[in-house]
C-alpha cells in the first residue's frame, strides 16, 4: 500500500494544476501561513500544539481553514516557529483579510 507521502513524491502536481493548488492555499490564508511556518521549523502538528499549549486536532482544523485562530494563537505560532507576526488594516481593501508572517 502507498503512503499518501510516497504517491506525491510518485506523482507530483505539475504546470496548471500546481498553480491552482497553490492559488487555492494562498487563499486560505492563515491556515496556510501555519502550515507554511510549521514546515520551516521541521515540526508535526503534533510538536507544535504542545510547544503552543494546544491540541494536534486544533492545528489540523486551523491549516485545513475549518477553523479560524485567534490572533493571541497566531502570536504562539509565529514564536514557536521563529516567525513574526504582521497584522495590518487598510482601507478600501476589495479582498478578504490579509495575515503575513515574516521569517526573523
Amino acid at each position: 500500500m502507498t503512503t499518501w507521502q510516497g504517491h506525491k513524491r510518485a506523482r507530483p502536481l505539475r504546470g496548471g494544476a500546481r498553480d491552482a493548488y497553490e492559488a487555492e492555499r494562498r487563499r486560505m490564508g492563515a491556515g496556510y501561513l501555519i502550515l507554511q511556518a510549521r514546515a520551516a521549523a521541521a515540526m508535526s502538528q503534533a510538536e507544535l500544539a504542545q510547544r503552543i499549549g494546544t491540541s494536534q486536532p486544533t492545528i489540523a482544523r486551523w491549516e485545513s481553514g475549518a477553523q479560524i485562530p485567534s490572533v493571541r494563537s497566531l502570536v504562539r505560532v509565529a514564536l514557536a516557529t521563529g516567525f513574526e507576526l504582521e497584522l495590518g488594516l487598510k482601507r478600501g481593501a476589495k479582498t478578504g483579510p490579509r495575515v503575513t508572517m515574516a521569517n526573523q
